[in-house]
């Protein structure tokens, strides 16, 4: 493989990086560098609303009409197919906006040198030829030959299915090397699992290896466990809808019906019944939540996703940049020697500025670079190392080296040889500095004559203990009433920190995750056995001094009985990030924990959960909203046809007012209602559980009830009018007033589940109301304008008309207040 020398001559390129104006021309000669994802053909798109079987009988139904010179049924049947592929086109196009508003929000950035000055762009303005600085966590933007290495780890997995972590290298290698031999190379898709570098951006785009292999092709989305049982229901509604059809069909043909008539009729009856509108429905309500939760800086990864946030029973935290701010400050120094120059030693132990992201570090550097200039050569940075907890710098001295460390100070006091006298008094010094709340470091030094490594293996070395320096983060003010609002939902909240036990303590108190320290457990106390830790981490709430395989196992212990929600920022949250139920990533957070995660939190802020988790409650409320209203007037109108063939009455209504009606009431009110404000008391009930059907016996009551009071009032008033003189056609206008009014009061009554009418119209649903003037107007424009003749409706007295409104208004609202009472006077009985 080529040299350094060769390949910077060959991309034209230099230590500097390139300037703008030639990464401009580079731009336009290898265009971006993004992998652009496969689409469906244009076909595919046009024909897939009509792929649905409830619009193939639709059409059935209009060929029907037609054949049998029925034109005004089959052009309103057409209308309706027409209206609901516009929806559907329309819906689609929504989503793609919002999933593509999402990647833009969320897209990756990455530190490039151009005209020797370190900056941010995001990564799909690389270009052959940049010099690009690589982290812990980063996602390698681009195919890159490395140039400078620090204890550097790849993760290729993704590309050559190789499970373990690659140590990379910047020599030159010599003949051609297969991929997964390429030690020098890192590749676009692969991520820094540790150590940092700098790299020389060789291809992108497409032309990357991964563009090769990969072209991002679509795949569909696994359904979601809602969607399942909405499936579910559905189907069961078909297998039944069957039966009633055929016994429809047949009675039809007793009763004297012709044959197509008494078909058109039976089809149409079948499309009313099914709820056709309830995908549409559906993708509109998520897709809408997703659009909200992205302004409460919530990144929603999937329509999945929007449901299981709603079902989250715990939530596991972590404190830093979450419950805080994670701006952090020094506050506090103390040195074991008066003589130690602690400012130097933290100076020291940060080596190489260039590569300062961690919190602390940045809280260091802002107090010790201030033009103060120390003595001495860097030598080599060290990065963190998660055995020793410490990371740390060596640097050249007098006549030998000097490797200076930070980190846990229970870790580095046990480094360093020191009396017991003075073991204590650090000891001590900590814990006061801890009882305050603040999060401590400790300091350390010692002569070396090699230069190791990495900084696993320090046993050999004799450590001189500097001192403590301790940080205060500021709480967010809102951390603790959104932990009250969690708790008042029922849901768990679990603090995770790698904090010590007495800052865990003092934190959670202030949050309100703890009361008092029985509820703090030390990650050292944990049990190893998994059924131990099942039984210790339920009366447990704050986890302090916790290593990231010790955070695994606390999430895999509360997946036993919870539904759990798991924030993380790096690459060792990233197997609890995966593993959880929803993984939040933050958005301050490196490039494989962003991918891992579900939901990324772009603010970083513990207040989003709860609201995501609200907006999640609220989603799946407005489903069973849809749900009760779909089900309940479908089955007012299936009665009422089985019905009038059962008891000898003529048909009350007609196979074009069965479809006006499912167009008019559907249409107008059932998108609306899937957007109703959530009820005030929607975070004040325990998460509901997983595997409960979306329908549970009290809904199904009320769907009966519903069903069963508009048949039975439709069929006597229609009845009655017969048996009094009154013609076939007057009896139907009267009838087809009946349905509709009934389901749109019957609107009102699926705007909830328990408050009363009376209560729920105090929050208004304005886009309901808009949705039922469009349906009255159009209703009017059937029963007095310049539809009435095509619907066969008669002029219908004053009389009659009010009481066609007003009765199944007040019997159906009336039906379902009685039910809501009876079911709170039932709930207060069980206590």
């Amino acid at each position: 493989m080529a040299g350094l020398d060769e390949i910077f001559k060959e991309l034209s390129a230099s230590n500097e990086g390139l300037s703008n104006a030639e990464a401009t021309k580079r731009q336009g000669q290898y265009g971006y560098n993004e992998l652009k994802a496969q689409t469906e053909p244009l076909w595919k798109k046009i024909v897939e609303p009509f792929r649905s079987i409830f619009v193939l009988i639709l059409l059935f139904a209009a060929t029907t009409s037609f054949i049998s010179h029925a034109k005004l049924d089959g052009s309103i049947i057409l209308a309706i197919v027409a209206i609901n592929t516009t929806i559907f086109y329309t819906q689609r196009r929504a989503t793609e906006r919002v999933l593509a508003s999402l990647k833009k929000h969320s897209e990756q950035t990455v530190q490039v040198l151009r005209n020797g000055q370190q900056l941010t762009l995001s990564s799909k303005f690389l270009v052959p030829g940049d010099l690009i600085v690589l982290t812990e966590g980063i996602k390698v933007p681009a195919d890159a030959r490395l140039l400078h290495e620090e204890n550097l780890y790849a993760d290729e997995s993704a590309l050559t299915g190789e499970s373990l972590p690659i140590k990379k290298s910047a020599s030159a290698l010599t003949g051609e090397k297969q991929l997964y031999e390429q030690v020098n190379m890192l590749f676009q898709g692969t991520y820094v699992v540790s150590g940092s570098g700098r790299a020389l951006v060789v291809e992108t785009g497409l032309r990357t290896e991964f563009g090769k292999i990969a072209q991002l092709a679509v795949h569909e989305e696994p359904k979601s466990p809602m969607q399942s049982k909405i499936d579910f229901i559905v189907s069961r509604l078909i297998k039944v809808l069957a039966v009633i059809a055929a016994i429809v069909f047949g009675l039809a043909l007793i009763r004297g019906i012709d044959f197509n008539n008494a078909l058109r009729f039976v089809l149409a009856m079948s499309v009313s019944a099914v709820p056709e509108d309830l995908p549409i429905a559906l993708s509109i309500i998520l897709v809408l939540g997703m659009r909200r939760m992205a302004k409460k800086n919530a990144l929603v990864r999937s329509m999945k996703t929007m449901e299981d946030i709603g079902l989250v029973t715990v939530v596991a935290v972590d404190k830093t940049g979450t419950l805080t701010k994670n701006n952090l400050k020094v506050v506090e120094g103390w040195a074991l020697n008066p003589q130690i120059n602690l400012k130097e030693a933290a100076y020291k132990s940060l080596g190489d500025i260039s590569t300062v992201v961690e919190p602390f570090d940045k809280a260091l550097h802002a107090i010790t670079h201030n033009g103060t200039s120390f003595s001495g050569k860097l030598i080599k940075n060290y990065s963190f190392e998660q055995s020793q907890r410490v990371s740390g710098a060596l640097w050249q001295e007098g006549g030998g080296g000097l490797l200076y460390l930070k980190g846990a100070p229970e870790h580095i006091l046990n480094l360093c040889r020191l009396s017991q006298p003075d073991h204590s008094l650090g000891q001590s010094q900590l814990s006061a500095l801890t009882t305050k709340g603040y999060r401590v470091i400790a300091m350390a030094r010692a002569k070396t004559e090699e230069t190791l490594p990495d900084l696993k293996s320090l046993g050999s070395l004799d450590f001189e203990f500097l001192g403590l320096v301790a940080f205060a983060d500021e709480l967010r003010p809102e951390s603790a009433q959104a932990v009250r609002e969690a708790h008042e939902a029922g849901i768990g909240i679990k603090m995770i920190t790698g904090d010590h036990y007495e800052t865990a303590f003092h934190i959670g108190s202030g949050l309100g995750i703890c009361t008092h320290k029985d509820q703090v457990i030390l990650g050292s106390e944990l049990p190893h056995g998994e059924e131990e830790l099942v039984h210790i981490i339920k009366t447990k709430t704050v986890f302090a001094r916790i290593l990231p395989e010790q955070k695994f196992a606390i999430l895999k212990a509360l997946k036993k009985n919870e539904i759990t929600a798991m924030t993380g920022d790096g690459v060792n949250d990233v197997p609890a990030l995966a593993s959880a139920d929803v993984g939040i990533a933050m958005g301050s957070g490196n490039d494989i924990a962003k991918d891992s995660g579900d939901i990324l939190l772009m603010d970083n802020n513990f207040s989003s959960i709860i609201k995501a988790i609200a907006e999640g409650r609220a989603i799946y409320d407005n489903i069973r909203r849809v749900l009760f209203y779909l089900l309940s007037t479908s089955l007012g109108e299936v009665l009422t046809m089985v019905g009038a063939l059962l008891v000898g009455l003529p048909l009350p209504v007609t196979a074009v007012q069965i479809l006006w009606i499912n167009l008019v009431t559907d249409t107008a009110l059932v998108i609306p209602l899937g957007l109703e404000p959530p009820e005030e008391d929607h975070m004040k009930r325990p998460p509901r559980p997983p595997k409960a059907p979306i329908l549970d016996r009290v809904i199904l009551t009320r769907i009966a009830l519903v069903g069963v009071v508009m048949a039975v009032l439709t069929l006597a008033v229609f009845a009655y009018l017969i048996h009094n003189g009154y013609s076939h056609e007057y009896g139907i206008s009267v009838a087809f007033m009946m349905l509709v009014t009934a389901q749109w009061a019957n609107a009102f009554n699926a705007r909830s589940e328990r408050l009363s009418l009376a209560k729920r119209l105090r929050t208004p649903n304005y886009k309901l109301l808009v949705g039922l003037g469009l349906a009255v107007v159009a209703q009017a424009l059937v029963m007095f304008g310049p539809l009435k003749e095509a619907f066969n409706i008669s002029e219908v007295s004053t009389s009659h008309l009010l009481t066609s409104i007003a009765l199944p208004v007040l019997a159906v609202l009336a039906t379902v207040e009685i039910h809501k009472i009876y079911v709170r006077l039932k709930v207060e009985d069980s206590y």
